[in-house]
């Protein structure tokens, strides 16, 4: 596979451009002003910062009511769904018209998808290439998936080569382009992409590939910067939260057992009050417990009703705890052992049994969701009542 021998190179022509002049369509009836939001609102697409290119073609309409290409980028960050997409609208209100022979092609290629057209799609994109063969929209329409055609586009458009570094980067990081991963090719490939444009996208794919080498102190202060861009409502939140508990994870870990410790001894001593710290008021908690009968909800009501007979010890011990990729949910396995007496028996019973509880991670701290018990070879689970 070909790679890039002239990084360095490059990266010295980057610096040398204009990048403010860096065009993606050549031919445009937008006027100056708005053709250059423009080709900002469309670096953003290209680097799937879909909100951002919206503002930025929102901008360029707003400076020219005639720029139709910036309703096409509209359009194209849109669904294309029949049931939710507004892309057909949005397509419906375009006047071709005023449409150059470059953005007629993706106004075509566009069309095809709310139909799923894959044949008219591809021949539309074809037909304008051979029209306009040094359209960097066409040409980057036209690279998707090939890492050989990422580092081809680098080298023939170097001012709009980000989203195509970004690429690369991840071509290095998985080994596709040199055979085994190569993590500082990576993050040169991803720096390349950060000179050439500022935005998130990168940023957010610096901290995916600082988690394929296992860095998640590097990927959280990435995905932070990225963050920074869009704090509300944010496409790059859940992945802040996710490197903050894998970098904090042991601290988590041995809280959750802790919890697990807490929630049972609330659960022994009937202190509704604790036990309520661990569970969540939208969600039950559904046990099984150590008798082996069926599952049931574990309410308010279990906590507080009088019970026959008094614990006398509830110990836990061995505990494991196993999180979820996205670490919003953790599996707790522990044993316990313990004894109780009847009220009207003086007799300690030993009580022993393994055991499993599922955590999740709301706004409000994590909750105990499910827990289920089985009493140990030889061993008595909870007393029947």
């Amino acid at each position: 596979m070909k790679t890039i021998k002239t990084i360095t190179n490059i990266l010295i022509l980057i610096v040398s451009l204009n990048l403010s002049s860096q065009k993606w369509i050549n031919e445009t009836n937008c006027d100056t002003q708005s053709s250059e939001i423009l080709n900002e609102a469309i670096q953003h697409f290209s680097n799937l910062e879909h909100l951002m290119a919206i503002g930025m073609a929102k901008a360029a309409y707003m400076s020219d009511s005639g720029c139709e290409c910036a309703k096409l980028v509209m359009a194209a960050a849109a669904g294309s769904d029949a049931n939710w997409g507004s892309r057909k609208a949005k397509l419906d209100d375009i006047n071709t018209q005023l449409l150059s022979d470059e953005e007629t092609t993706w106004y075509g290629m566009l069309v095809a998808t709310l139909t799923g057209d894959s044949e008219t799609y591809q021949s539309t994109l074809g037909s304008g290439l051979e029209q306009n063969p040094d359209s960097p929209l066409l040409n980057w329409l036209s690279v998707q998936g090939d890492y050989n055609k990422f580092i081809e586009f680098a080298e023939k458009f170097p001012a709009n080569a980000a989203a195509a570094y970004n690429m690369i980067a991840y071509g290095y990081a998985y080994g596709d382009i040199s055979g085994e991963p190569d993590f500082d090719k990576a993050y040169e490939a991803i720096e390349m992409s950060l000179t050439l444009h500022k935005g998130p996208n990168a940023l957010d794919s610096k901290g995916e590939i600082a988690v394929m080498k296992g860095d998640y102190q590097t990927a959280l202060e990435n995905q932070l910067k990225a963050y920074d861009y869009a704090p509300f409502a944010s496409p790059y939140q859940p992945k802040v939260v996710t490197y903050y508990r894998n970098v904090n994870k042991e601290t988590i870990a041995n809280n959750l057992k802790e919890a697990q410790k807490d929630l049972q001894d609330a659960i022994t001593n009937s202190d509704l009050e604790t036990y309520k710290k661990y569970v969540s008021d939208d969600i039950d908690l559904v046990t099984g417990d150590s008798n082996l009968g069926e599952f049931y909800v574990y309410s308010d009501d279990d906590v507080t009703r009088k019970r026959n007979f008094t614990w006398n010890s509830f110990d836990l011990n061995n505990m494991d705890v196993h999180f979820s990729p996205d670490m919003s949910m953790a599996i707790l396995t522990f044993y316990a052992k313990g004894s109780y007496s009847f009220d009207d028996s003086d007799e300690n019973i030993d009580y022993s049994t393994r055991a499993s509880s599922v955590w999740i991670a709301t706004d409000d701290g994590w909750k105990s969701v499910h827990s289920n018990w089985a009493p140990m070879k030889d061993g008595v689970g909870i007393p029947e009542e």
